[in-house]
């Protein structure tokens, strides 16, 4: 898209962006330019929530790709990812990056470990993101 638009090369990268960045706070624009669909589910009761209490919103490189559901767990020291949402599948290129963006996390925010729930893990095809690769079932 970037590329494209301003006919220059472009070095992408991945990112786990704040539900408030400027790129998805205005949700119908985020649609309407990127088919990314996106809400801030913290306010909706547990039940109705689909991506999560604060989901992140995944960019890489020019594209919005999916959501991580995530939260830090002071006692136990880790990051806890509760559920990867890959709206398009994720590359093993993506997977080792979005890994990376999920280590880069929890090590600003001072914890030690990222512990993935596998059950957890919701794409559009039958992958599954793990540490070591990504697994096709």
């Amino acid at each position: 898209m970037v590329t494209q638009a301003l006919g220059d090369s472009f070095t992408g990268r991945t990112a786990l962006l704040s539900p408030f960045d400027r790129l998805v706070h205005d949700r119908l624009r985020t649609m309407q330019l990127f088919g990314f669909e996106y809400t801030l589910e913290m306010y909706k009761p547990a039940a109705a929530r689909r991506w999560g209490y604060f989901a992140l919103p995944v960019l890489h490189n020019d594209s919005l790709v999916g959501k991580v559901d995530a939260r830090v767990n002071r006692k136990s020291g880790t990051l806890e990812v509760n559920a990867v949402h890959e709206d398009i599948p994720f590359t093993p290129a993506m997977t080792d990056a979005v890994l990376r963006e999920l280590d880069r996390l929890a090590s600003w925010l001072g914890v030690a470990v990222v512990a993935i729930n596998p059950r957890k893990h919701h794409s559009n095809t039958d992958t599954r993101l793990t540490r070591e690769s990504v697994h096709k079932h």
